[in-house]
């Protein structure tokens, strides 16, 4: 119950932000981030005064250099911040390690998701698409896993995901996709091979996460949000998601989606 009704505050909330885009979608984005920061920031125990303040500073100033002058500004900021971390000395290199991969894991996505909302005259159709797969990805995940059972997917990683939940996520977001096309009245076979690289996407990131909380022997990224844990436990997906959506749309353009 405390997962439907923190779904049911928070999902309104994203997609207004995303409706209204700057400067809203970017202070959504901002919160988010800051937040999974810290999270990031406690799970892998960084601890050293530097890269503590990186771990949150880094993926915020990737956000404004791309909401101020665009995501190539992002990227450059985002090199520059994994320099500064790489050369931070005075910590251990596991604690330069793990700081290095919440910069990547949180900026790439932060970076990809301004690049789609941009996107003249189809960002928003993009984000809403993009939200849309990982939510079905989640939720054909959930009911099949909880409604069918069987072996396990990852147990050394997350002992709780199955195959069948792993099949039930595409096969959710394969017929969410392909229900969009017939609406839109667009070619199926591009939305559909889309849609199925963003439910492994979202599994992948899922499971990264699983890995790493398991690696930390830790349960939850946080308790922020009631019936969902932490915002990374929210977000997981999405992180991954978000750049092989904006890598998609980069290279093959974004005609599959022009509902228009």
């Amino acid at each position: 119950m405390l997962r439907v009704l923190s779904a049911l505050v928070l999902i309104p909330v994203a997609l207004i932000c995303v409706w209204l885009g700057s400067p809203w979608f970017a202070a959504m984005l901002a919160i988010v981030i800051l937040a999974a920061g810290a999270e990031w920031r406690a799970i892998a125990v960084i601890e050293r005064t530097g890269l503590r303040m990186q771990s949150i500073m880094v993926p915020l100033f990737v956000l404004v250099a791309g909401e101020v002058a665009g995501p190539a500004a992002g990227l450059l900021v985002l090199v520059v911040g994994l320099a500064l971390t790489i050369g931070t000395f005075s910590a251990p290199l596991n604690e330069r390690s793990w700081a290095l991969a919440a910069h990547v894991h949180l900026s790439l996505a932060v970076v990809a998701l301004l690049y789609l909302r941009l996107q003249p005259g189809i960002g928003l159709d993009l984000v809403v698409f993009l939200f849309a797969m990982v939510w079905m990805s989640d939720i054909g995940g959930y009911v099949a896993g909880r409604l069918v059972g069987g072996a396990r997917l990852a147990p050394r990683i997350s002992p709780g995901k199955t195959w069948a939940g792993a099949f039930g996520a595409v096969a959710f977001v394969l017929v969410t996709a392909a229900l969009m096309a017939h609406f839109a009245e667009v070619p199926p076979a591009p939305i559909l091979g889309i849609a199925f690289v963003l439910s492994l996407a979202t599994q992948c990131g899922d499971l990264f996460e699983s890995w790493v909380k398991r690696h930390f022997d830790v349960k939850d990224s946080g308790k922020l949000i009631p019936g969902h844990g932490g915002v990374l436990d929210r977000v997981d997906g999405l992180l991954f998601a978000a750049p092989a959506l904006a890598l998609m749309t980069l290279l093959f353009g974004t005609d599959f989606i022009v509902w228009r």
